[in-house]
């Protein structure tokens, strides 16, 4: 039993917002689902729900700006769900319904986290890397033009 524990497979949490952002955590982590333990945390939409049916997930609340309550509502679920699945990794491509979650668990757990930023960004930068950048232990770009903004990057392309 012992030395079962010690071998203890990482807990990864795969986060993204729906639409396109899953699709490329969906490029940049291949089979990573298969042979780890892994769960997806996105937000509820016809596709995602679709998606999602047979693999582990949370669902969280998008939050809006102008709807101030959503964040709160967000930063509420990120903490509990933080708490409850105690993920080891969290690899993400953000968006903002994932800040939070990055949040929680590097302050609460120091959950190691890898960040891949959109390929869509590709001369500036918008707003999630460029506040998940300081928690990101492995900060990946798709475009050598975005080191300039991100100097401790990694340059790769899905």
């Amino acid at each position: 039993m012992v030395a079962l524990m010690l071998h203890k497979s990482p807990k990864i949490c795969l986060a993204c917002s729906a639409g396109g952002h899953l699709r490329e955590l969906q490029l940049a982590i291949g089979a990573i689902p298969e042979q780890w333990d892994c769960y997806w945390l996105t937000l509820k939409t016809t596709s995602t729900k679709a998606f999602m049916a047979d693999k582990e997930h949370v669902f969280l609340v998008n939050f809006q700006p102008a709807k101030k309550w959503t964040l709160i509502v967000n930063c509420l679920q990120a903490i509990f769900w933080v708490l409850v699945k105690r993920p080891d990794v969290i690899i993400t491509t953000g968006a903002g319904v994932t800040v939070p979650t990055v949040f929680f668990a590097k302050k609460l757990l120091g959950t190691k986290v890898i960040f891949v930023n959109s390929a869509a960004d590709v001369t500036h930068a918008s707003k999630t890397p460029v506040w998940i950048e300081r928690y990101s232990d492995l900060f990946l770009v798709q475009w050598e033009e975005m080191r300039q903004l991100f100097p401790n990057s990694i340059c790769g392309v899905l």
